[in-house]
Protein backbone atom coordinates (compact mmCIF):
# COMPACT_ATOMS: atom_id res chain seq x y z
CA UNK A 1 0.00 0.00 0.00
CA UNK A 2 2.76 2.65 0.81
CA UNK A 3 4.60 1.89 -2.48
CA UNK A 4 1.44 2.80 -4.45
CA UNK A 5 1.39 6.15 -2.54
CA UNK A 6 4.40 7.14 -3.21
CA UNK A 7 4.49 6.09 -6.60
CA UNK A 8 0.87 8.29 -6.77
CA UNK A 9 1.93 10.99 -4.77
CA UNK A 10 5.43 11.19 -7.30
CA UNK A 11 3.21 11.57 -10.48
CA UNK A 12 1.22 13.94 -8.87
CA UNK A 13 4.09 16.18 -8.12
CA UNK A 14 4.82 16.57 -11.59
CA UNK A 15 3.75 19.67 -12.77
CA UNK A 16 2.97 18.29 -16.09
CA UNK A 17 0.62 15.12 -14.88
CA UNK A 18 -0.63 17.40 -11.91
CA UNK A 19 -1.75 19.98 -14.94
CA UNK A 20 -3.62 17.69 -16.44
CA UNK A 21 -5.75 15.88 -13.84
CA UNK A 22 -6.56 18.54 -11.89
CA UNK A 23 -6.77 22.04 -13.15
CA UNK A 24 -9.05 25.17 -12.69
CA UNK A 25 -10.86 25.92 -15.67
CA UNK A 26 -8.97 27.91 -17.65
CA UNK A 27 -10.98 28.32 -20.83
CA UNK A 28 -14.25 30.28 -21.36
CA UNK A 29 -16.03 27.28 -22.52
CA UNK A 30 -15.05 25.20 -19.85
CA UNK A 31 -16.87 27.76 -17.47
CA UNK A 32 -20.15 27.74 -19.11
CA UNK A 33 -20.06 24.26 -19.91
CA UNK A 34 -19.79 23.84 -15.58
CA UNK A 35 -22.05 26.59 -14.97
CA UNK A 36 -25.05 25.10 -17.06
CA UNK A 37 -24.19 21.88 -15.39
CA UNK A 38 -24.47 22.97 -12.22
CA UNK A 39 -27.73 24.59 -13.23
CA UNK A 40 -29.28 22.05 -15.11
CA UNK A 41 -28.46 19.54 -11.49
CA UNK A 42 -29.01 22.05 -8.64
CA UNK A 43 -31.02 25.29 -10.52
CA UNK A 44 -28.55 27.52 -9.21
CA UNK A 45 -27.02 30.00 -11.67
CA UNK A 46 -23.09 31.06 -12.43
CA UNK A 47 -21.87 28.72 -9.86
CA UNK A 48 -18.13 26.78 -11.16
CA UNK A 49 -17.33 25.23 -8.27
CA UNK A 50 -17.78 24.40 -4.18
CA UNK A 51 -14.65 24.79 -1.72
CA UNK A 52 -14.01 23.36 1.12
CA UNK A 53 -11.22 21.68 3.21
CA UNK A 54 -10.77 18.48 5.29
CA UNK A 55 -8.24 17.46 7.21
CA UNK A 56 -5.39 14.36 6.90
CA UNK A 57 -4.35 12.87 9.92
CA UNK A 58 -0.42 12.93 10.17
CA UNK A 59 2.56 11.47 12.37
CA UNK A 60 3.40 14.48 14.58
CA UNK A 61 6.54 16.20 13.41
CA UNK A 62 9.52 16.35 15.10
CA UNK A 63 9.55 19.06 17.55
CA UNK A 64 12.76 20.33 17.12
CA UNK A 65 11.81 21.62 13.60
CA UNK A 66 11.82 25.71 14.20
CA UNK A 67 10.32 26.48 10.87
CA UNK A 68 7.45 23.84 11.43
CA UNK A 69 6.65 23.45 14.68
CA UNK A 70 4.96 20.46 15.79
CA UNK A 71 1.95 21.97 17.88
CA UNK A 72 0.84 24.02 14.55
CA UNK A 73 -0.09 20.75 12.96
CA UNK A 74 -2.78 19.85 15.80
CA UNK A 75 -5.96 20.58 14.39
CA UNK A 76 -9.09 21.69 16.61
CA UNK A 77 -10.29 18.54 16.96
CA UNK A 78 -6.54 17.96 18.80
CA UNK A 79 -4.92 15.50 15.98
CA UNK A 80 -2.06 16.23 14.05
CA UNK A 81 -3.42 16.90 10.43
CA UNK A 82 -2.50 18.91 7.25
CA UNK A 83 -5.83 20.89 6.31
CA UNK A 84 -6.39 20.57 2.83
CA UNK A 85 -8.52 22.79 0.46
CA UNK A 86 -10.33 21.17 -2.46
CA UNK A 87 -12.57 22.39 -5.03
CA UNK A 88 -14.95 20.01 -7.03
CA UNK A 89 -17.65 19.83 -9.73
CA UNK A 90 -20.95 18.80 -9.44
CA UNK A 91 -19.57 15.16 -10.64
CA UNK A 92 -17.20 15.41 -8.09
CA UNK A 93 -14.15 15.83 -9.77
CA UNK A 94 -11.48 17.63 -8.13
CA UNK A 95 -10.62 20.80 -9.86
CA UNK A 96 -8.06 22.06 -7.62
CA UNK A 97 -6.43 21.01 -4.35
CA UNK A 98 -3.82 22.74 -1.77
CA UNK A 99 -1.96 20.68 0.50
CA UNK A 100 0.44 23.37 1.77
CA UNK A 101 -0.80 23.87 5.20
CA UNK A 102 -1.22 22.72 8.60
CA UNK A 103 -3.96 21.17 10.55
CA UNK A 104 -4.45 24.55 12.41
CA UNK A 105 -4.65 26.46 9.84
CA UNK A 106 -7.92 28.09 9.27
CA UNK A 107 -10.03 27.56 5.80
CA UNK A 108 -9.89 31.18 5.14
CA UNK A 109 -6.45 31.77 5.33
CA UNK A 110 -5.61 28.71 3.11
CA UNK A 111 -7.84 30.21 0.47
CA UNK A 112 -6.64 33.68 1.03
CA UNK A 113 -3.15 32.30 0.19
CA UNK A 114 -4.41 30.14 -2.50
CA UNK A 115 -3.22 31.11 -6.43
CA UNK A 116 -6.76 31.25 -7.73
CA UNK A 117 -8.23 33.60 -4.65
CA UNK A 118 -10.19 36.55 -5.34
CA UNK A 119 -8.93 38.82 -8.16
CA UNK A 120 -6.95 36.02 -10.31
CA UNK A 121 -10.58 34.63 -10.37
CA UNK A 122 -11.81 37.79 -11.72
CA UNK A 123 -8.86 37.96 -14.20
CA UNK A 124 -9.95 34.75 -15.51
CA UNK A 125 -13.39 34.90 -16.73
CA UNK A 126 -15.26 37.49 -18.96
CA UNK A 127 -18.30 36.69 -17.02
CA UNK A 128 -19.77 36.56 -13.89
CA UNK A 129 -19.94 33.57 -11.70
CA UNK A 130 -19.28 32.22 -8.22
CA UNK A 131 -17.83 29.38 -5.69
CA UNK A 132 -19.71 28.09 -3.14
CA UNK A 133 -18.37 27.79 0.29
CA UNK A 134 -19.40 27.40 3.59
CA UNK A 135 -19.45 29.67 6.69
CA UNK A 136 -15.59 29.18 7.29
CA UNK A 137 -15.27 31.60 4.37
CA UNK A 138 -16.15 35.37 4.20
CA UNK A 139 -18.73 36.31 1.30
CA UNK A 140 -16.82 37.90 -1.09
CA UNK A 141 -18.19 39.09 -5.25
CA UNK A 142 -16.97 35.70 -6.17
CA UNK A 143 -17.50 33.57 -3.66
CA UNK A 144 -20.96 32.80 -1.96
CA UNK A 145 -21.63 31.50 1.41
CA UNK A 146 -24.54 31.54 3.91
CA UNK A 147 -26.09 34.51 4.97
CA UNK A 148 -25.63 34.58 8.75
CA UNK A 149 -28.81 35.99 10.36
CA UNK A 150 -31.53 35.80 7.62
CA UNK A 151 -33.88 38.00 7.96
CA UNK A 152 -36.81 36.88 5.89
CA UNK A 153 -37.97 33.72 4.21
CA UNK A 154 -36.15 34.35 0.94
CA UNK A 155 -32.84 34.43 2.51
CA UNK A 156 -33.95 31.18 4.64
CA UNK A 157 -34.47 29.77 1.16
CA UNK A 158 -31.10 30.92 -0.28
CA UNK A 159 -29.27 28.92 3.01
CA UNK A 160 -31.27 25.92 2.17
CA UNK A 161 -29.84 25.72 -1.34
CA UNK A 162 -26.72 26.76 -0.77
CA UNK A 163 -26.18 24.12 1.46
CA UNK A 164 -28.46 21.68 -0.57
CA UNK A 165 -25.41 22.08 -3.68
CA UNK A 166 -22.26 22.50 -0.81
CA UNK A 167 -23.40 18.69 -0.15
CA UNK A 168 -21.46 17.86 -3.08
CA UNK A 169 -18.00 18.71 -1.52
CA UNK A 170 -18.94 16.74 1.32
CA UNK A 171 -19.47 13.90 -0.53
CA UNK A 172 -16.00 14.20 -2.55
CA UNK A 173 -14.51 14.26 0.32
CA UNK A 174 -16.26 11.01 1.74
CA UNK A 175 -15.32 9.43 -1.48
CA UNK A 176 -11.66 10.41 -2.29
CA UNK A 177 -11.19 9.01 1.87
CA UNK A 178 -13.39 6.04 1.20
CA UNK A 179 -11.41 5.50 -1.79
CA UNK A 180 -8.26 5.94 -0.71
CA UNK A 181 -8.55 4.76 3.19
CA UNK A 182 -5.54 6.29 4.13
CA UNK A 183 -6.51 9.64 3.98
CA UNK A 184 -9.19 8.73 7.26
CA UNK A 185 -8.32 10.29 10.47
CA UNK A 186 -7.29 6.48 11.91
CA UNK A 187 -5.14 6.03 9.41
CA UNK A 188 -2.44 8.09 9.60
CA UNK A 189 0.36 9.14 6.63
CA UNK A 190 4.06 9.53 7.69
Amino acid sequence: MSRAIKEVTEALNQPQILATKVSFLRDPEEQDVLRRRFYSIHNFPGILGIIDCTHVAIVSPRNNDPLYPEHVYVNRKNYHSLNVQLICDPDLKIMNVNSRFSGSAHDSFIWAQSPIHGANIQKESSTHFFLLGDSGYSTRPWLLTPLLNPGNHGEELFNERLSSVRTIIERCNGVLKNRFRCLLRYRTLQ
